[in-house]
């Protein structure tokens, strides 16, 4: 099988420290070596360079692809009032219209050197696009909006769809959140989660208004649901209990759980995600933008909860570059007062996390870390490559610093699915699927 050498000037294979002068060579569908260009070219019939940094595939925990068309809502303002144009702006989508979104979606996703995606799936196209396009990862159903009138209804729905093809993608469960559900509702669809191993991706913790609506049944989102005429149990007087807390004391924190978003945590509550084997999806700029707050990174680091990075959609926030992601969570890091990370080899750079957090570490904080997230003989051929100036020492800082918009090739399962000349020529418009 002829073979193919991916060359750069820096390597990052995730499972090593960064090689000089480096490549990953390719043989169909797998990696079958990762070292110096000088040993791996006499080996390859074709060879292709990247003037910068190579590195896996990206793992982006939180998406929702089919809001891709609804991209002008990506602008600072309230969540309670981003959800209301949300569902005004959608509402109206044909099938036709969310096929659409999804598919450009997952070219949006490609580009930006994603090759495993966690996905909120909502009305369903974006479960075959992603198959199609052999993106790894799950594809999370949607519930929300739902009280105990129709509980029993959607509960069936849901683990019908759990039972669906969604070939080289796990299938999972997306209650959102918390403050928009029926906490019956929410009981149901973790207890399924639970009886049929699938995995439980949660957004919650996310603003002071889910925070009011939960402990005391009061402020927008609970106002939103009177208006609504929602019957959500807690409504009639709160739970006087924390985000974090409520979705414990509903069974819906385990180690298959991720929980997006998690601004509002305290040290205890740290501890009790980390007992539980939660993982924590940190989306920074979508939190800006809704004026959220800050993830409390210190508390998780020392507690020990798994975390990744996740963009959101399009309609959260302005693209899909993880590498943005990764910057702000670094700039965020540091307004926690973090000068350095702790791992299991001591401190680490805050850059170097945040490239480990989109790909290896966040692979296995998801559930991935078998597939995803490090470049090693016998992988799959997924790949990134990133055109800037570096070099092995600093080739971390750099790609956080420098990397945002700068990816040029995108390698999924050998095949190069997204790829341009430099990182100055402008990306060609997605035509529709």
């Amino acid at each position: 099988m002829p073979a193919v050498l991916y060359a750069a000037d820096v390597v990052c294979p995730m499972s090593g420290p960064p090689l000089p002068h480096g490549g990953v060579l390719v043989e169909g569908r797998r990696i079958v070596d990762v070292g110096a260009v000088a040993d791996l070219a006499p080996r390859a019939t074709r060879i292709h360079e990247v003037h910068g940094v190579l590195l896996p595939g990206l793992v982006n925990a939180h998406t929702a692809l089919e809001y891709t068309d609804a991209a002008v809502l990506a602008v600072p303002g309230p969540a309670h009032a981003w959800l209301r144009a949300l569902e005004g702006m959608t509402g109206s989508w044909s099938d036709e219209a969310w096929s659409r979104s999804a598919y450009r979606g997952v070219q949006q996703a490609l580009r930006a050197g994603s090759t495993t995606v966690g996905d909120v799936v909502r009305r369903g196209p974006a479960v075959p696009a992603a198959s199609r396009a052999g993106l790894a990862g799950d594809s999370w159903v949607q519930v929300t909006m739902v009280d105990v009138e129709h509980a029993d209804s959607v509960a069936a729905q849901v683990e019908h769809a759990l039972g669906l093809p969604a070939k080289g993608r796990r299938v999972g469960i997306a209650p959102h959140s918390p403050s928009l559900l029926g906490t019956g509702v929410l009981q149901a669809l973790a207890a399924l989660a639970q009886r049929m191993a699938a995995p439980l991706h949660v957004e919650a913790a996310e603003t002071q208004g889910e925070v009011a609506a939960l402990r005391s049944g009061e402020g927008p989102l609970a106002a939103w649901a009177r208006e609504h005429a929602y019957a959500f149990e807690w409504l009639d007087g709160g739970t006087d209990l924390s985000p974090m807390r409520y979705l414990d004391a509903c069974g819906a924190l385990g180690p298959h759980t991720s929980v997006v978003h998690a601004v509002f945590a305290d040290v205890l509550e740290a501890r009790l995600l980390a007992d539980r084997g939660a993982s924590v999806v940190c989306c920074p700029r979508a939190n800006t933008l809704r004026s959220a707050g800050d993830a409390p990174l210190e508390r998780y680091a020392d507690a020990g909860v798994r975390l990744a990075l996740g963009t959101g959609s399009t309609a959260s926030v302005p693209d899909l570059d993880l590498l943005a992601e990764a910057a702000a969570w670094v700039a965020l890091a540091r307004r926690r007062e973090m000068m350095f990370w702790p791992s299991s080899v001591g401190p680490i750079t805050l850059e170097e996390q945040a490239i480990r957090l989109a790909t290896v570490d966040g692979a296995w904080a998801m559930g991935w870390g078998g597939q995803a997230g490090v470049l090693e003989p016998g992988r799959s051929a997924d790949l990134l490559g990133v055109e800037i100036t570096t070099k092995p020492e600093t080739a971390y800082r750099d790609l956080v610093e420098q990397g945002p918009g700068r990816q040029v090739l995108t390698v999924l399962a050998g095949v190069r699915t997204a790829r341009r000349s430099s990182a100055d020529e402008p990306w060609p418009e997605i035509d529709p699927a």
